[in-house]
């Protein structure tokens, strides 16, 4: 998170101070200091580029030090890019501290993790916190990428789930999650299946589905299908969508019809909205006379046509009858670079009368 002028201008005179004062500044490290960081606590996590070289570690405790005595801090870790791997391992290193385990308490909940083993994304507060709204008194949940659990948590503690069958494959992943449900007190509510979802997800039981993962979680809209009750219910889909630049999305025989003819009756296989242009929008979408999406970018729209056909065909060939699937919101969950956005698409399926 982007930090106040004033607090970020006496750290990096701090910094350049001391790092002078040792014969240790070059001038190619102000491209180096941190813009940035995340605060739990007093654990501070630096994000890449900073403090990437390795002169920094040359200089010593003392620089890291100083940063803790300039921000109110007693750890520090520094954080790489996350690796491409199945595990979306981070490449963090505690620099400063006695240990990497971080413990935080966001939205009345705790979360707990190892900063060199598990990610946390503090820029996922505001799903989180949507999660928390919902409500789901007497409901069942599978969540597909449980993480330490981002969402997992907030489906259990606020919104009041009767049961979250949670999913994950990364065994460290599933250590922290198992000592956040003790610590929020609500292990009893919670059933763990370790390995790929697409194995061992339970089939057939969910009045909602999450299926968190990015940049794009199409090959596990199927796992997501087969867990939804025979009646169906709710997905909330991430997918990291690319604006103004021409994307595969909805480019199939179907989709392109759809987006040419997206006035005309289509069956009632899908809730198709109707198109009216906006001021202050690409487009704004009505689903009927009492909802409405205004869609910010047209690639978002054409992005739920793709979508919302994906899951017909999935979910007509699981139970041989018809089904109605419809887009009924989106949510951008933070930006990663320009014209790159986190969505979540909250999906509604149900079988056709």
């Amino acid at each position: 998170m982007t930090k106040p002028n004033s607090v970020k201008s006496k750290l990096h005179d701090e910094i350049t101070t001391y790092m002078k004062n040792n014969t240790k500044w070059f001038e190619y490290l102000i491209n180096e200091l941190p813009s940035s960081w995340e605060n739990y606590n007093g654990f501070i996590v630096f994000s890449f580029p900073s403090f990437m070289s390795h002169i920094w570690l040359e200089a010593g405790p003392g620089i890291w030090q100083v940063i803790c005595k300039s921000l109110k801090a007693h750890s520090i870790a520094i954080k790489g890019r996350i690796q491409n791997d199945s595990f979306r391992t981070p490449q963090a290193c505690l620099v400063y501290g006695s240990s990497p385990v971080i413990t935080y308490i966001d939205n009345k909940i705790r979360y707990s993790w190892n900063v060199e083993k598990t990610m946390f994304s503090a820029g996922n507060v505001t799903e989180r916190h949507r999660i928390a709204s919902l409500k789901c008194d007497n409901e069942v949940i599978v969540d597909l990428f449980a993480g330490i659990g981002y969402f997992t948590l907030p489906f259990l503690v606020h919104a009041n789930a009767k049961l979250v069958h949670a999913c994950e494959w990364n065994p460290d992943a599933i250590d922290s999650l198992r000592r956040n449900l003790r610590l929020n007190k609500v292990e009893d509510k919670c059933k763990i299946y370790e390995g790929d979802n697409r194995k061992i997800s339970p089939k057939f039981v969910a009045n909602r589905v999450n299926i968190g993962l990015i940049p794009s979680s199409e090959k596990f809209w199927k796992t997501a299908c087969e867990a939804l009750l025979p009646s169906g219910g709710i997905l909330y889909v991430h997918q990291n969508i690319t604006s103004r630049i021409s994307t595969n999305h909805g480019n199939c025989d179907f989709c392109k019809m759809l987006k040419e003819r997206i006035k005309c009756d289509l069956g009632g296989k899908i809730e198709v909205p109707k198109i009216k242009l906006s001021k202050n929008t690409d487009f704004e979408i009505e689903f009927g006379t009492d909802s409405c999406i205004t869609w910010k970018h047209s690639e978002w729209f054409v992005f739920s046509i793709h979508l919302s056909h994906i899951l017909i065909g999935i979910l007509e060939n699981i139970h041989n009858y018809k089904w109605l699937v419809s887009v009924d919101d989106v949510v951008k969950v933070k930006s990663y670079a320009p014209h790159i956005d986190h969505l979540v698409y909250t999906v509604s399926c149900k079988p056709q009368n």
